[in-house]
């Protein structure tokens, strides 16, 4: 049986979600003409998140 090791834990994925949400719209001046996307399967939850997270701190 393989044995499993935890790089990251729930909090501290979320905190890494949060920062990067923070540096697309740092990067990009603001979300004029941002566009997220995920890449099937596992990249699209992920996009999802950051778009709530940039939804939430940029009231868009």
């Amino acid at each position: 049986m393989e044995k499993l090791i935890e790089i990251m834990d729930k909090d501290a994925l979320n905190r890494a979600i949060t920062r990067v949400s923070h540096e697309i719209v740092e990067k990009n001046k603001g979300t004029e003409d941002l566009v997220i996307l995920g890449i099937q399967t596992r990249g699209i939850p992920i996009a999802k998140r950051i778009v709530a997270n940039i939804e939430s701190f940029e009231g868009v």
